[in-house]
Order: C-alpha cells, then sequence, then structure tokens
C-alpha cells in the first residue's frame, strides 16, 4: 500500500489520504450493504465513518517508507514492511500529535470520540519512534475493529465470495450477524467463519426449481474455470524440481489463458479489487463480456481439441476409459448424464424425455442437444453404433473425435461456467 496508494508520500504536514481513505472504506468497515442505508448527514458522511476520520486516520499511517530490501520483517504476519523515515528513535515525518476522530467512533469506556495520541513511554525526549509509531497504528486497528460493522462487511465480502452477491435484509441479519459473531469470537480469524459458513445448512440447502439463485449460480472467474477444469481432468503439471523449463512454460500459458479472459493475475484494475468481487449491482457477471466469453470458449475448446493450438493437452477419450464405469460409458445417454452430473453444478431429475422433464435443472432439450453434438448424424443408428464402438474397442478415432465434441458442448454451455 505503500507503493500503490501513495503511502510512501504521505508525511507530517503534507497528509496523502489515500491509504487511510481504503483502509476504512474498503479494507475494513465499509459503507454499509448497498441500497439499504439511510441517506447521509452530508458532505464527508459514510454512514460509518466520517471525512474528518479519513483525516486522523492519515496523520496516524504518516511517515513511512518503502523497504526495497524486504528485510523489515512483520512479527504478526512474517510479512514484509515498511520503514519509518528518520530512523526508529526519531520517526521524523511521522505526525506526532493528538489524532481524535468523529462521533462514529466512540469510546465505549469514556463515551467520547476515540482519541489516538503517541504512548509517553515509547518517546524519545518527545519525538516519535517506530515503536511509537506502531503503537498508534495498532491504537487505529483496535478502533475500526471495536466497531460491529467492520466484522459485518468482512463477513459480507466472505458471502458474496462464496455463496451469492445478492444480501437481503433478512440474510444480513441472520446469517451475516452469526458469521460477524463467530468472527468476533475467534479473535477475527476468517478461517473459522469459513469453515462455520461451508459446513453449514444455509450453505447447503437448495430447493427444487430454477428460482432458486442461490445454488450453482456464480459465475467462476478465469482463475477458477482453468485452474477448475484442469483439476477436474486430473491434470498434473511438470515437476518443478527436475523440470523447471517445462513447468514454468506451462504455468505461462494457464496466467496467459486467465488473463484473456479479463482477469490479470495479482494486478486488478481497480484498488477494490477484481469488479466481480465488489462492484454493485452486477458483481460476478463482471467476469462474462463477448470478448471474454469468447475467449473462455476458446480455452475449452483448445483444451480438449487435438486440432486445436495449445500447450496443454486432455485426451477425452483416456479420461473417460480411466474415470466411467465401462458398461455405463457404453450407453450413450447414460454417458452424457453422468457427465452432466460432474460437470454442472445443478444436475437433478435428468431425463431426455421432454413430457417428463420438470426443467428444475437441466432440461431435456439441453440432454438432447449435447447428445447429438456428441453422436452426430455418422451412423444410421448412432445411439447403437457407439455402444458397438465402445465394447468391442472399434474405430477408436472415430470415437475420440465424438468424445471431443461432446466435451466442447458441455464445456462452452453457459452452465458450465457456473460454480
Amino acid at each position: 500500500m505503500l507503493r500503490l496508494l501513495d503511502g510512501n508520500l504521505n508525511v507530517n504536514g503534507s497528509p496523502n489520504e489515500n491509504y487511510a481513505r481504503e483502509l476504512l472504506e474498503l479494507y475494513s468497515i465499509g459503507r454499509g450493504l448497498e441500497n439499504a442505508l439511510p441517506p447521509p448527514s452530508g458532505a464527508g458522511d459514510y454512514i460509518y465513518f466520517k471525512e474528518e476520520d479519513v483525516q486522523e486516520a492519515a496523520r496516524v499511517l504518516s511517515g513511512f517508507n518503502i523497504d526495497n530490501t524486504f528485510s523489515t520483517i512483520d512479527p504478526d504476519t512474517l510479512l514484509p514492511r515498511g520503514v519509518v523515515k528518520g530512523n526508529v528513535l526519531n520517526a521524523s515525518a511521522h505526525d506526532n500529535g493528538v489524532k481524535t476522530f468523529s462521533t462514529s467512533f466512540i469510546d465505549s469506556t469514556t463515551g467520547l470520540p476515540y482519541v489516538i495520541q503517541p504512548d509517553p513511554l515509547l518517546l524519545n525526549a518527545g519525538d516519535a519512534t517506530e515503536a511509537s509509531v506502531l503503537d498508534e497504528i495498532s491504537q487505529l486497528i483496535e478502533m475500526i475493529y471495536a466497531q460491529d460493522e467492520t466484522a459485518r462487511h468482512i463477513c459480507r465480502k466472505l458471502y458474496r465470495f462464496f455463496v451469492y452477491h445478492d444480501i437481503t435484509d433478512a440474510i444480513n441479519t441472520s446469517i451475516i450477524t452469526e458469521m460477524a459473531d463467530t468472527f468476533k469470537t475467534n479473535n477475527f480469524q476468517l478461517q473459522p467463519v469459513i469453515e462455520n459458513l461451508l459446513r453449514s445448512e444455509h450453505f447447503y440447502e437448495a430447493s427444487a426449481g430454477i428460482e432458486d439463485d442461490n445454488f450453482g449460480c456464480i459465475i467462476k472467474s478465469p482463475l477458477d474455470l482453468v485452474t477448475g477444469s484442469l483439476r477436474f481432468f486430473d491434470h498434473n503439471l511438470p515437476d518443478m524440481t527436475t523440470t523447471p523449463q517445462e513447468f514454468y512454460d506451462e504455468v505461462e500459458g494457464m496466467i496467459r489463458e486467465i488473463d484473456n479472459q479479463g482477469m490479470i493475475f495479482y494486478q486488478p484494475f481497480d484498488v477494490a479489487g477484481y469488479d466481480a468481487y465488489h462492484q454493485y449491482p452486477i458483481y460476478n457477471r463482471s467476469w462474462i463480456t463477448v470478448n471474454y466469453l469468447t475467449n473462455r470458449y476458446s480455452f475449452s475448446r483448445s483444451l480438449i481439441s487435438t486440432g486445436e493450438p495449445g500447450m496443454i493437452k486432455i485426451n477425452v477419450y483416456q479420461f473417460v476409459r480411466d474415470n466411467i464405469d465401462n458398461t455405463l460409458a457404453a450407453n450413450a445417454r447414460a454417458l452424457v448424464i453422468e457427465l452432466v452430473r460432474y460437470l454442472f453444478p445443478v444436475s437433478d431429475n435428468l431425463t431426455f424425455d421432454a413430457a417428463n422433464d420438470d426443467t428444475a435443472t437441466v432440461t431435456a432439450e439441453r440432454l438432447n442437444y449435447f447428445l447429438t453434438s456428441f453422436l452426430s448424424d455418422i451412423d444410421p443408428d448412432p445411439e447403437a453404433a457407439w455402444t458397438n464402438r465402445w465394447t468391442n474397442q472399434i474405430g477408436i478415432p472415430t470415437m475420440e473425435s465424438q468424445l471431443q465434441n461432446l466435451f466442447n458442448a458441455l464445456m462452452q454451455s453457459p452452465e458450465y461456467q457456473l460454480l
């Protein structure tokens, strides 16, 4: 953040508020649940914090520089951090004054707005030291996390990542509140919150019908699509220690595919992160544009089609041989249903008969489309011909081509783009 948000330019007498603003708005307390808040009282009122809080937080964060040697290690995270300008006994660029926050941050011990000031025991003849500056930052973080809305805001981010972006008032007051309570009682550790969410009835429960938007409804990120596809086919990367060049070439190809689909790896366009995780109101739909969808389909096609360019290739014929029961694979309709169950997030009550289709998930029309793409019209009786080829293992090149057509149809479908 010292580089990305100009923290190294934030000095006493010339504050830079970029990081302080994003610390409050994006990374901690936030600005509340979108489209469900009262109007602000005036300019500079962000409901859960005010403009003066940004200004005071900037003063707390002042006086740091970038350590290009990466040798200054934070003891809590064990990650490299910045260093104070001047030296450890005289943090000369830090604003050493008293910082008084707005009525958005009330100290429960005094009933008054929070005040952050240097600890006299940590000063050096009245001058700020590295220790006193770090202590002020600790006070700032404790102040922010003492607010209930901070835990709720972070838990809403988790909910949107793992469940769905639409957080109703009911979910906000029940599920999000429960998550926030777990977060606080576990000393603000994320892992217990995520574990409880992923084990909860709320996460797994889904009623029948296409109206259930909270099940199989999140559009895969490019990272999910690329790595998930390779994981599905049990593809192993070259060994990094014995064949490093092959390993890095293949990983570079994966990153290039992810980039082409709109996710510049570790370089989001926005300081808030990738739009799909935060941008109201479209959220995960940000992953889909005309160009990005075309590149998604191109990736799937190049992965499994022998006639397409691409570094990584999957032999789908061998995959079916190795992973699908032989008797089941010999039945074209049963094979289509089995692969739909593997590949799609929602796949209940599957039937090829339109008269018996409840249209709750993958419709009979869709299944028949996949079946036609699979078998085409190369045989008078395509299903019987497939059974004969598979059972007797004759015409392997033809079967390879048919399976490539089937996997292309499945993986280039809207359903495969969903988690």
